[in-house]
């Protein structure tokens, strides 16, 4: 069994070097053999389709958020993990609440943004007060694409949400209800497959976001059924088939924040013992095993 494991050419740090080698680690232990591929490399093997035939693998870990480049693996007849589409979904919070709000998984209240242009902006706010009207202050502010947090903003008051969507230019945006009882707190569920692998509870006491990267900090817990069972509908509902969902413990009932594609699982692993690449690889052969 060959796979190649992808990431990006442009992003490369020493806690994403170390992930990547908890994947290779683990598909060696697991007798698969696995090949790490920049998109970039990987880009420029299909630009000859002769030689990418002879080269072509049986899977692809897809650890990036290179959706063009996946959708044409994916046009080869190759099996994605994670999907163009699960990606795609995950990447631009604008679909991962529209996906899960379509299959029924709770999520704070939310209004996305309508859209602008690159060379325009937001050249007028009426649609804010609607949204201050259904949200109210305080109110999270997030751009559709971002990661570690640094794209989530909180809006004390009209003044301040002004401000920053001006400063945030043509950028696509969504707006949530602000869930007070989760301020700087979160569980993080692994998922992979249909099961709830392990779960971390973050807290931060210094922010209202929960992001390790952020100084926030992880501890182990245990899976309360009902929140795993929250996890894996939202891995669903996105067409993950392996993933970190972010919960806020919302004051009446667990609340769906966002479905993290490619998980970064080291803190998880610090935290738990839990090696999640383990347990991608084994779904992955249990996959291609099955369809034979």
């Amino acid at each position: 069994m060959k796979g190649w494991l992808i990431v990006n050419a442009f992003l490369r740090t020493q806690k994403l070097e170390r992930l990547y080698a908890f994947l290779s680690s683990s598909a060696q232990k697991q007798s698969v053999s696995l090949e790490l591929l920049t998109n970039v490399k990987a880009w420029e093997y299909l630009q000859n389709g002769t030689d990418f035939m002879t080269r072509m693998p049986d899977f692809v870990i897809f650890w990036d958020k290179d959706v063009r480049l996946a959708e044409r693996l994916e046009g080869l007849g190759i099996r994605l993990f994670n999907s163009a589409a699960a990606v795609e979904n995950c990447d631009d919070k604008q679909r991962t609440a529209f996906c899960l709000q379509r299959a029924g998984v709770p999520i704070p209240e939310t209004l996305i943004a309508p859209k602008t242009f690159d060379n325009i902006g937001y050249t007028e706010l009426s649609f804010l007060e609607v949204a201050e009207k259904r949200l109210g202050y305080p109110m999270v502010i997030k751009e559709a694409y971002g990661s570690f947090g640094a794209q989530v903003y909180l809006a004390q008051d009209k003044e301040q949400a002004c401000s920053l969507i001006e400063n945030l230019g043509r950028k696509p945006l969504l707006f949530q209800k602000y869930i007070a009882e989760s301020r700087g707190k979160d569980i993080r569920v692994n998922v992979v497959g249909e099961k709830a692998v392990c779960a971390i509870l973050r807290e931060n006491a210094e922010d209202f976001r929960s992001n390790i990267s952020g100084g926030g900090r992880a501890t182990g817990i245990a899976l309360d059924k009902g929140i795993a069972d929250l996890a894996v509908s939202a891995c669903q509902a996105v067409g993950a088939d392996f993933a970190g969902v972010d919960i806020l413990l919302g004051k009446d009932a667990p609340l769906v924040c966002e479905v993290n594609s490619n998980p970064h699982f080291e803190s998880t692993l610090t935290a738990t013992g839990v090696d999640l690449s383990e347990y991608v690889v084994a779904y992955i052969k249990e996959q291609l095993c099955a369809v034979g």
